[in-house]
């Protein structure tokens, strides 16, 4: 949690975390602020815990979709500030959704960041050229993931 806490510091100046249910920890914005809006798109639940983690405890609101139908579905009804998508779904690809975004005409809006364990240079080039803003390799480091996601976020 240190190098966390001084990464969000850096971002926001404080972090306020709240006991939720089962454990679960979820963040307030600052007053006046609103939460920034985090989707997460995976198929792996141990990564959404670990992601919503990381996010939550640096003041993000974070929502998880499994697969490209539930991502479809929040993105027909919400607009997140930023996705973290994967690329290898159980119901199809994340690639899917990036055609999405464009067809809707959200892509150059909502930053994506593509979360994966495809760690070929082909895969990080074929998503910056779909429009991906960043690659992040899994396994991950928790500051890198939030350095990333601060970034691109603060770039909008």
């Amino acid at each position: 949690m240190a190098i966390l806490k001084g990464s969000v510091e850096s971002f926001s100046g404080t972090i306020t975390l709240i006991p939720k249910a089962e454990g679960e920890i979820r963040a307030e914005a600052p007053e006046g602020r609103r939460m920034i809006r985090v989707l997460v798109v995976d198929d792996e639940p141990d990564i959404v815990y670990m992601v919503k983690v990381i996010l939550r405890s640096a003041g993000f609101e974070v929502t998880a979709a499994s697969g490209v139908g539930d991502a479809i579905t929040y993105l027909a009804r919400e607009d997140p500030d930023l996705i973290l998508l994967d690329l290898r779904l159980g119901d199809g690809e994340g690639w899917e959704v990036l055609d999405h975004l464009k067809q809707d005409g959200r892509a150059g809006r909502i930053p994506v960041i593509i979360l994966s364990a495809q760690a070929s240079p082909s895969a990080a080039d074929r998503a910056i050229s779909e429009g991906a803003r960043g690659y992040i390799t899994k396994p991950f480091v928790a500051s890198s993931l939030l350095e990333t996601v601060l970034s691109h976020v603060d770039a909008g």
